[in-house]
């Protein structure tokens, strides 16, 4: 294993293969639903490889009879077309074919059939694909696999069968491969599989269309024509910039407002189980054998491992955060409430967590107003959000829409629930001339299968929130943004996420923070206007989780904003990270938990500001200075004891994620800086060459 691919799950292989329910059964869309526990947690998004392998869509080529294959383990991932579909419909047959002689919980399927499948693991060179999946470097193995996986989902759906017989085939499958046990594959098959049919007999893409669209560059370099979509803006011409921006008076008020984010409470967390499971959710008495000694299990208020948040850290932090922050002026809550038990749940058991955890807001911050974002743990499928246009009761959002409105009207005007109904979004105005905006980053996710259908902005919620921008920057408000989903992650779709970066890049002047979660880890992501592509002109702060899922210590963030004054710019003025030392407390069996300030972003990168341009230069520094970058990758893992070490090409990563406010563009926005620009306060300013008389004149003075 490579140094470089040092990420959550490297070290858990049973975990990794919850990878290839999706990969196989359900494509590699749904992978987000088990393994998206891995997306939220991965120190990198995708890596663009050189090797792009455009392959031969296995449905244009399914042969009219069924294909003998031989074993293919030499080839490792490289079929070409022709032999992929023959072993992919070899494998539906296997899997389809009526044997009510055989059990597929756990008696042999012969010798034939287990050949085939030995054929399908071994030629996709699935544990490949599995380190790419974990360490989001995405390669033409990975697509070839995704290709393989489509190919079976379109095979099964245009089989003619059931939705029950589809699913029992697919169950069959998990458990052959061994890809987790019986019931976990048994659940999420169970719990996606209306859907996944559903989305697949709308959907007007082929195999590699849909790759591409999930998986990334490295399964082509363009977007399907059908999911090219462009945000049109009024005709009003972008304001001229102050430069330099103007910067906060030391003197003046200051607000400060905490976020919470990923909180992914486990009701069902149970000191001394086993949190080393073979399934994607430990630390539960249904975890399998306790360890047989106490320390090795789970922790007493959490674990580094497989784990959630059990409801006493919760209420710990919460406590602490109303005794020691006593003047907070208002919450951000970014999202993500369930625990990671995606197989298991339902739209009853979302909203049920759903109330509790807005009880406890109400219980710890009685007085402090709060605005809420949606997660995309909060769906039942997790990452399920089907458009308006999907009005099926089993199938549409509305359950949770309609609750949202009734739960989040406890802290929001009424204004805003007629959006939050539709969307699940909002705009409300904290004081005169300043606006927070609330996105539903769900519909910007790669893993919401509705999109493959239609995703040309879905509730219209982009054309809203340029209107509301508009509105502010005629009436000269600054506006923070609000979110789950970062937008340059790599679950964030390529065309949304390209019309996001384009709207933040057009309001610049008004839009003067954005605040996000998702990723667990304590990061940020930096914006450049396409016409001056060496200015950050935006920051958007990834706030930690509360969950130590996984390797991660718990944790919050406070920001200090400028206040309410005439001339406020809004901007942060410094934030700090809060956190406790999880295994510390765990291995004293602490009767209470200590949280502590790990760091102040202005005092320990001795930043004079938190302006864009200000994190570029300390970004770009980092590139050059270790110890440095190593302060950086502390903050990122929360001081987690065991965080993985970081080399170069690691480094190259983490860096380049936060210069990448738009997902899926890596090579543009990480691409080495040109030798003749130089960093100025506001801008970069072009390094003109010496013209030929002060070279002459140089050339006299050194002679």
């Amino acid at each position: 294993m490579s140094k470089s691919y040092h990420v959550k799950g490297m070290t858990n292989r049973t975990f990794a293969n919850l990878s290839w329910i999706f990969l196989i059964i359900f494509g590699i869309g749904i992978n987000g639903a088990l393994s998206h526990a891995h997306d939220e947690v991965s120190a990198t998004k995708e890596l663009r490889s050189n090797e792009i392998d455009q392959g031969t869509d296995p449905i244009r080529l399914i042969p009219t009879n069924v294909v003998g294959v031989k074993n293919n383990s030499s080839i490792g991932g490289k079929l070409d077309g022709a032999a992929l579909v023959k072993l992919t419909e070899a494998v539906v047959a296997a899997t389809l074919k009526n044997e009510t002689q055989r059990s597929y919980g756990g008696r042999s399927f012969g010798n034939g059939v287990s050949s085939i499948f030995a054929s399908f693991t071994n030629a996709l060179d699935l544990g490949r694909v599995v380190r790419e999946i974990e360490t989001s470097v995405m390669t033409s193995v990975s697509c070839t696999a995704c290709k393989a996986g489509v190919g079976l989902l379109f095979h099964y759906v245009r089989s003619g069968r059931s939705n029950a017989e589809i699913a029992a085939a697919a169950t069959k499958l998990c458990i052959k491969l061994k890809m987790q046990t019986p019931r976990v594959c048994e659940g999420i098959v169970n719990v996606y599989v209306g859907e996944v049919v559903e989305v697949l007999r709308l959907a007007i893409l082929d195999s590699n269309e849909i790759c591409a669209f999930i998986v990334g560059e490295s399964c082509g370099s363009g977007t399907a024509p059908s999911m090219e979509w462009s945000v049109a803006f009024p005709p009003v011409p972008k304001p001229p910039l102050e430069i330099p921006s103007p910067q906060p008076n030391i003197e003046t008020p200051i607000l400060k407002v905490l976020q919470i984010s990923d909180t992914h409470w486990d009701p069902l967390y149970e000191p001394g189980s086993n949190a080393n499971c073979n399934e994607p959710l430990c630390c539960r008495l249904s975890s399998g054998p306790r360890p047989p000694r106490s320390h090795l299990g789970a922790g007493l208020w959490g674990d580094y491992r497989k784990c959630d948040t059990p409801r006493k850290t919760i209420e710990s932090m919460f406590e602490h955060i109303a005794n020691t922050h006593k003047d907070i002026d208002y919450i951000l809550w970014t999202g993500d409430i369930p625990a990671h038990d995606v197989w298991n749940q339902s739209h009853a058991t979302s909203l049920a967590m759903l109330r509790d955890t807005v009880d406890l807001f109400l219980q710890y911050f009685p007085h402090i107003p709060i605005f809420p974002a949606l997660g995309n743990h909060e769906g039942a499928p997790v990452n399920s959000f089907a458009p308006p246009w999907v009005t099926d009761p089993t199938q549409s959002i509305d359950w949770l829409y309609t609750e949202l409105q009734k739960e989040w009207s406890r802290w929001l005007p009424s204004t805003t629930l007629n959006t939050v109904r539709e969307g699940a979004y909002y705009s409300t105005i904290l004081s005169p001339g300043f606006k927070i905006i609330s996105l539903n980053m769900n519909y910007c996710n790669n893993k919401n299968w509705w999109l493959l259908v239609n995703s040309t902005d879905p509730t219209d919620e982009l054309k809203w929130l340029i209107f509301e921008l508009q509105s502010s920057e005629f009436a000269q408000e600054k506006v923070h943004i609000i979110g789950h989903i970062p937008p340059g992650h790599s679950d964030c779709l390529q065309t949304w996420s390209k019309n996001y970066y384009t709207i933040i890049s057009r309001f610049e002047s008004t839009i003067k923070a954005q605040f996000f979660g998702h990723t667990h880890f304590d990061e940020m992501e930096l914006f450049y206007p396409q016409e001056d592509p060496y200015r950050a002109s935006s920051v958007a702060y990834v706030g930690p989780s509360v969950t130590p899922y996984y390797d991660l210590n718990p944790g919050y963030r406070i920001y200090y904003i400028d206040g309410d004054y005439p001339t406020s710019t809004r901007t942060v003025v410094d934030h700090e990270t809060w956190v406790t030392d999880l295994g510390e407390a765990n291995r004293i069996r602490a009767p209470e938990l200590k949280w502590y300030k790990l760091y102040s972003a202005k005092e320990a990168y001795g930043l004079k500001s938190l302006s864009p341009i200000d994190w570029d230069n300390l970004i770009m520094s980092m590139y050059k200075d270790w110890k440095l970058f190593n302060s950086y990758y502390r903050f990122y893992y929360k001081n987690s004891p065991v965080a993985p070490p970081c080399d170069e090409d690691c480094r190259t990563r983490i860096l380049c994620d936060i210069r990448s406010g738009k997902s899926h563009a890596r090579e543009e926005l990480c691409r080495p800086r040109p030798t003749n620009f130089r960093p100025s306060r506001d801008t970069f300013e072009v390094q003109k060459p010496p013209s030929r008389l002060t070279s002459f004149w140089s050339t006299i003075s050194t002679a």
